[in-house]
């Protein structure tokens, strides 16, 4: 199981204090919210940002690009060294450009789908990614609910990857708690994003042990 904490939800002017703590809590794997105020409504990271994180630091990370035309906006990560690079589905109709830009670069892709984008969608890509993103919530809103129907998509990506013998890590994002991490992760996800969660009440080290102990 990945658990990747959602570093948009935290206190940046902190951040130093925050790594330690998380690398201490276990955590290897950084979730960067990347927005560009037109796909979503909000501004997140940039691609400065994740090259100094990656100079700095040994974490894994995980770079959503929640932005308008990604195939202009990859090149960027790929030159700041991220780990994972994940684009939405519905941005753009250049997938299998953006997919091949980023494998050739030995980087990991992965695909992300808002709530209500069907897995059918999916179909012919599945085979070419390293992890599909559900979102559990509508992208770059604050305060929106969990959605439970999303749970239905976990569980087809989750047959589709067995019936396919495929690779990919099925990832969920959007408000995941305590509460609901157990049905996301019975439907079939392996890697999970939280931030509001772990970083509420600057208690990230028990937070992060709450959703830890609703796994087992």
């Amino acid at each position: 199981m990945i658990l990747s904490p959602s570093l948009f939800n935290s206190d940046l002017y902190q951040i130093k204090e925050t790594l330690e703590k998380l690398q201490t809590s276990g955590i290897r794997q950084l979730h960067i919210d990347v927005m560009d105020n037109h796909y979503v409504p909000n501004l997140g990271f940039n691609a400065s940002f994740v090259k100094n994180l990656k100079a700095h630091t040994d974490f894994i990370l995980d770079c959503h690009l929640m932005v308008e035309k990604p195939e202009l906006a990859v090149a960027d990560f790929i030159d700041a060294k991220a780990d994972i690079i994940t684009f939405h589905y519905e941005a753009t109709d250049h997938h299998s450009y953006i997919i091949n830009k980023i494998k050739n670069s030995n980087i990991k892709v992965g695909i992300a789908v808002n709530p209500c984008t069907p897995v059918e969608n999916l179909k012919l890509l599945l085979p070419l990614v390293d992890l599909v993103l559900v979102m559990t919530v509508n992208p770059g809103r604050k305060n929106e609910s969990f959605l439970p129907f999303t749970l239905q998509k976990i569980e087809q990506l989750k047959s589709e990857k067995q019936t396919g013998n495929y690779h990919y890590d099925i990832q969920v994002d959007g408000n995941i708690t305590d509460q609901n991490i157990s049905l996301c992760v019975t439907a079939g996800a392996n890697s999970i994003v939280s931030g509001g969660f772990i970083f509420n009440n600057n208690a990230l080290e028990s937070n992060i042990q709450s959703l830890k102990a609703a796994i087992k």
